[in-house]
């Protein structure tokens, strides 16, 4: 799982910005929400990122999906930096070719914090632009304590890679390393030749991160159709989920020996007749993003993942919403939900944990800041947290002003 994030240069962030995802220790928040790793660890089960239009939630989305492209690519792709990078860097920056960073920490071993059962956190960073990957490391902190795997830095002076590896790794070396191209992650080389070292964040890129695919389009139908094709049982589960949030009228979904996606609704004044089909592309916008997300829970309820939702309120009713949450939250899988969204329902009392909300807002030169919850004061007021939202309390809301359409164009005679 996902324990922290930091990112700097990248689209609308600047300086280096961080996003924890671990638990505090403060016996006032509840328990219940988080993940116990071992008694000194604990994760926050569902977290998110609230803030204005345009202010910059998304960009911790597009990290990620930055290095899980980067670090996934096959071998035959001989530049991935060029579709992952290109147009990322600081978006208000004067120098356009200065690297983006993004370094993450995820749990690759629980463990009980002992000698003979370490808990192992993979701290990976990542320096690179569309040109070229300037610096690479790859870290174990085992127990707390930080052992190097592997670091790989460019040298300009010598046009070529300066290699350190700790005494952990385990995997091709020198040879690996005088193969691989300037854009090319030695990590996802590394892993695809077989090395366990690093094997292990490698299939947390490729097993456990799933980020959600944005809108509903043929992908989204794709990856709806693909899972209920592997797991047909999913398909009533999917009628009792749309039953769960008010959606009454669906009998059945099933698959098309063509890969598409049928729902079959049913008269809710003559339950004996036979009712109508419909393809999921004729299906409204906001049941076609509900089918994803049910499914994308489904996966998360029988395996653990990182499931990461971009926009997640989208389409949504605000107490659909909320209530998609306390669904994800009774699963007793370990997965974790990671969500962005402009929508302060989020900050419903008891909904999520103060330390699982992060506000987005951008400073004095339209870079994003990101900023916790739990960094204000809990009141014991009368107000709740998204009244407090609403009157300025915490910042990251829209500055509006008067807008006035003004004519130039000449008339037509």
């Amino acid at each position: 799982m996902l324990l922290n994030m930091t990112i700097a240069n990248f689209k609308s962030v600047k300086s280096p910005q961080k996003i924890s995802f671990e638990a505090l220790r403060d016996n006032r928040l509840p328990e219940s929400k988080t993940i116990q790793i071992n008694d000194r660890l604990k994760a926050i089960k569902t977290s998110a990122i609230i803030g204005p239009n345009g202010a910059g939630k998304s960009s911790f989305v597009r990290a990620l999906e930055v290095l899980n492209r980067v670090v996934t690519s096959p071998d035959e792709n001989e530049n991935p930096l060029s579709g992952a990078l290109a147009g990322t860097v600081f978006a208000y920056g004067v120098d356009k070719t200065t690297p983006a960073e993004i370094e993450i920490e995820v749990l690759i071993e629980k463990g009980a914090w002992t000698e003979e059962e370490p808990t192992v956190i993979a701290r990976y960073r990542f320096v690179a632009n569309k040109d070229r990957i300037w610096e690479e490391s790859l870290s174990h902190v085992v127990n707390g304590s930080k052992k190097l795997i592997f670091e790989r830095k460019y040298v300009p002076e010598e046009n070529a890679y300066a290699y350190r590896y700790g005494k952990l790794y385990r995997g091709e070396k020198k040879r690996l390393a005088g193969k691989i191209a300037d854009t090319v992650s030695f990590l996802g080389a590394s892993a695809r030749k077989g090395s366990e070292t690093t094997g292990k964040l490698y299939s947390w890129f490729t097993d456990s991160l799933m980020i959600l695919p944005m809108g509903v389009s043929a992908a989204t139908e794709s990856y709806v159709a693909k899972m209920l094709s592997e797991h047909p049982s999913w398909r009533e589960q999917l009628s009792n989920f749309f039953w769960a949030v008010d959606i009454t009228d669906i009998r059945r979904v099933g698959v098309r020996d063509d890969g598409k996606v049928v729902f079959t609704h049913v008269y809710i004044n003559d339950k004996k007749a036979d009712g109508y089909s419909n393809l999921f592309t004729l299906e409204s916008l906001s049941l076609r993003r509900l089918t994803s997300l049910a499914v994308a829970f489904f996966e998360c309820f029988t395996s653990h993942k990182t499931l990461v939702v971009d926009d997640f309120g989208m389409l949504l009713h605000p107490d659909v919403l909320c209530h998609l949450v306390e669904i994800f939250e009774s699963c007793n899988k370990e997965s974790q939900m990671l969500v962005v969204d402009c929508n302060p329902s989020l900050l419903k009392d008891g909904l999520l944990r103060r330390d699982g909300v992060w506000f987005a807002q951008k400073d004095h030169e339209s870079s994003t800041v990101y900023f916790s919850l739990a960094d204000f004061k809990a009141s014991r007021g009368k107000a709740s947290a998204r009244e407090k939202y609403l009157q300025g309390a915490y910042g990251a809301l829209p500055i509006t002003s008067e807008f006035y359409f003004v004519n130039d164009e000449k008339e037509a005679d």
